[in-house]
């Protein structure tokens, strides 16, 4: 029997226990009943207004930009492939036509020299050819050519 109050004592102290265990329960689900749980959103609410504002200013500049763009292709003209391949061909011609007209410039003193040399020579010829067919002309010539009263 003294096992059998032995085990009777175990479980009566188990009971208590358990029991002293219901009871704190029992306040603490009154305590929580009882709780008024207010939902705090500041935090959220700061961090939302900041990332709101960095937003904005991203989107400002992103406007600024766009404007900035759109107000350099309206200024900007555009032109057709043909347009500016036709340019350019009529810029190397004419750039052509310039140096031609540049280097031909740069040879008229030969050619005014070589149209002096042979006309002179052409001269001294027909005056030579003109002296030998009338004598009586080279006479006169030569006489004034050496004066002989002012030797």
């Amino acid at each position: 029997m003294a096992k059998l109050d032995e085990i009777a004592e175990l479980l009566t102290e188990e009971l208590k226990s358990f029991e002293h265990s219901v009871n704190r329960m029992e306040k603490l689900k009154e305590f929580l009943i009882g709780y008024k749980v207010s939902a705090d959103t500041d935090d959220i609410d700061y961090l939302l207004k900041g990332y709101n504002d960095s937003q904005k200013k991203a989107v400002e500049e992103q406007n600024k930009l766009l404007a900035n763009v759109i107000y350099h292709v309206k200024k900007s003209i555009a032109f057709p492939k043909w347009v500016v391949k036709l340019f350019w061909g009529f810029l190397v011609i004419v750039l052509l036509v310039l140096g031609y007209a540049i280097f031909q410039i740069s040879n008229i003193p030969k050619k005014e020299q070589a149209a002096f040399s042979s006309g002179e020579s052409n001269a001294v010829r027909h005056f030579e050819r003109f002296i030998e067919e009338t004598p009586k002309a080279g006479a006169l010539y030569e006489e004034w050519r050496n004066p002989k009263g002012k030797k």
